[in-house]
Parts: C-alpha cells; sequence; structure tokens
C-alpha cells in the first residue's frame, strides 16, 4: 500500500503521510507535548521542534504548495500554546496550510489573530485556514479528524481518510517479545448501516484509518477496547473486523481479525 497510488492518491514510502494534488496530508501532531512528556520523566524540549523539522523536510522534498493537517494539532485540549503557534507560524511560510479540527483543538482559531507569531503567519499571506470537525473534501477526498460525525458530501468520496484514532498494531515476536508499531487501516463500508445515517453516499467507498504523525502515541487496535474510535466506527459504518492492516513499509499484515 505505502508508495503505491490509490486513483491519484499517494500513500509515502515508511511515513504516515499521504500526496495528494500536491498537498501533504498528517494527522495528529499534537505539537507542546512536552509537557505531557515531563509528566512522564522524560524531558525533551525539542520534541516539536524535530516534528517540525521532519514536516518540513516532506513538504521540500515533495514540493509541497498546500498542508492538510488532520485534527489534533495540538496536545493541549483548550488553548493554542505557544509552541504550536509558532510552530504553524513557521509552516505557513513554506505553504499554505489547512486544519481539520479535533477535539485537540479548542482555541485553534486564535491563529488567525493577535500576536507577533499570529502576525508573522499573516504578513507571508499564509493564515492557517480552520476547516469544521465535520470535515471536508479536497479534491474528491474526504478528510475528517474522526471524533465527529462527517459532512454528508464527504460519503459521496471513493476514499475518506481518518485520524483520532492513532493506529498501531501490537505483535509478538518468537521469543515472546510485544511490541507496537503504527500502521494503517483500511476499512470496507457496511452499506446497509451507513444508508440508515446518509442518504447519499458512495457504496464503494473505503475508510482509511491514518497513523500518527507524532511517534511518541498509538493504540494497539488488536488488543485495546474500541471504545476510542469516532462514531463512525463505533456505530459500525465501516467493517473494522475486516479491515486490512498495512505496515509503513507498504507489507500487508491482513486482516485486523
Amino acid at each position: 500500500m505505502a508508495g503505491c497510488k490509490i486513483e491519484v492518491m499517494k500513500i509515502l514510502y515508511n511515513a504516515p503521510a499521504i500526496l495528494h494534488k500536491g498537498a501533504l496530508i498528517v494527522g495528529d501532531t499534537h505539537f507542546g507535548m512536552e509537557w505531557k512528556l515531563r509528566q512522564r520523566g522524560v524531558y525533551d524540549e525539542q520534541f516539536s521542534t524535530r516534528l517540525f523539522s521532519k514536516l518540513k523536510e516532506l513538504i521540500v522534498d515533495h514540493k509541497v504548495k498546500t498542508l492538510i493537517l488532520l485534527g489534533d494539532v495540538k496536545e493541549d485540549i483548550t488553548m493554542l500554546d505557544r509552541t504550536t503557534e509558532e510552530i504553524l507560524a513557521k509552516l505557513s511560510m513554506l505553504c499554505k496550510v489547512i486544519i481539520v479540527r479535533g477535539n485537540h483543538d479548542g482555541g485553534i482559531d486564535a491563529i488567525n489573530s493577535g500576536s507577533l507569531e499570529r502576525r508573522a503567519v499573516q504578513g507571508h499571506g499564509g493564515n492557517a485556514e480552520v476547516k469544521a470537525a465535520s470535515g471536508f473534501v479536497y479534491e474528491k477526498l474526504g478528510l475528517i479528524h474522526g471524533h465527529s460525525w462527517p459532512a454528508e458530501e464527504l460519503m459521496g468520496c471513493s476514499h475518506l481518510i481518518m485520524g483520532h484514532q492513532h493506529p498501531m498494531i501490537s505483535i509478538t515476536d518468537a521469543f515472546g517479545k510485544k511490541r507496537s508499531e503504527p500502521v494503517w487501516v483500511v476499512a470496507k463500508p457496511d452499506v446497509e448501516v451507513i444508508k440508515k445515517r446518509y442518504g447519499k453516499f458512495n457504496k464503494k467507498i473505503k475508510l482509511i484509518l491514518m497513523p500518527a504523525f507524532n511517534p511518541v502515541i498509538g493504540t494497539p487496535i488488536n488488543i485495546d477496547d474500541k471504545t476510542k474510535f469516532g462514531p463512525l466506527i463505533n456505530n459500525k459504518l465501516f467493517k473494522l473486523n475486516d479491515a486490512l492492516v498495512f505496515r509503513l513499509n507498504g507489507i500487508c499484515l491482513g486482516k485486523l481479525k
């Protein structure tokens, strides 16, 4: 899957990112989580800076015109912290920035008014555009964070890309040692369930769960309680148990169940 094209969408090899029509799509960056790492006894004040550097490298290498952040841009749920603000300002100097609102993105609208960093964004013509939690369609591709119901227009797309879950898979090796790694998850629709919620939709739509761009967060979906999933999965609009699981290097691990 990774590195291959699905119509005009390209899953990057060994990276939790998608290229589509000049846009780079990533999810769940959780900038500014240094305070949470400190609570765990990890002191890494350059963590968010390195995340920015990885994003910048992808933007430059692939000549990206638009960066789409698929929700949970920041770790702080209630406010726009200084670290996230500074990073968004820097990103906006590189390309256009679009944010799909996630459940951690309270106060994110403040990026477009006020402080030195916000004026820097405006001065370079790069205000971050904030989309509703119900998502939006970018070049026929449905994009949503995943904690809310998607708008009906997204259900008419061939693919719906969702963050929020930070999918990982737990693997036990021959010596009994367990480890977890980020994965892509591709699920088919349950048409009978979907039509109870949406009047119009693509009967062949596929849901792609996107691994988090932030490398220290993740949920092993083959062992953890599924209550953390958003409404699309919790209400069984997509067949998670029959979903295919892919490593970042493109190797298919088979079905989830």
